[in-house]
């Protein structure tokens, strides 16, 4: 769904879905990238330590997750204004993840147009692992980028 098209009486309209597989080169990578340090993101022997299955992926990596499909949906037509979301389950390694929304909202505030969307983020198997809420800015047509 083009978010040039989005009219409120269309919604709840959803926004294409990211699928993504973490590996642990990512995870390890992205502990380094961020200084996390905890152990629990590339070491399965202190995961298995904790009381974890496996080595898990790091909370802010999961909101990049959900950022990256606004973004790709988004593409030059907006912008993301607020992201949050809350871990609800553990994301392991090399299981595939799908991040997924839907626009369920839209407002005119002082000039800017903003839609609000509902975000979730589930295993392959349907579990849950995060939900979340964000609110982007639509573009005008003369302000997108060429």
């Amino acid at each position: 769904m083009d978010p040039r098209d989005l009219a409120a009486q269309h919604l709840p309209a959803a926004i294409p879905a990211l699928v993504v597989v973490p590996d642990r080169m990512q995870l390890f990578m992205f502990s380094a990238a961020t200084w996390n340090r905890h152990r629990i993101h590339y070491d399965k022997d202190e995961a298995l330590a904790e009381g974890l299955p496996d080595v898990v992926v790091q909370r802010a990596l999961l909101g990049d997750f959900l950022a990256r499909m606004l973004t790709d949906w988004l593409g030059d037509a907006g912008d993301i204004r607020r992201l949050s979301w809350r871990v609800v389950g553990s994301a392991l390694p090399d299981v595939a993840l799908s991040c997924t929304g839907n626009v369920v909202a839209l407002e005119q505030a002082q000039g800017v147009r903003l839609a609000r969307c509902d975000l979730r983020l589930d295993t392959e198997a349907g579990d849950a692992i995060a939900t979340g809420d964000a609110i982007v800015r639509l573009y005008p047509e003369e302000q997108r980028r060429a």
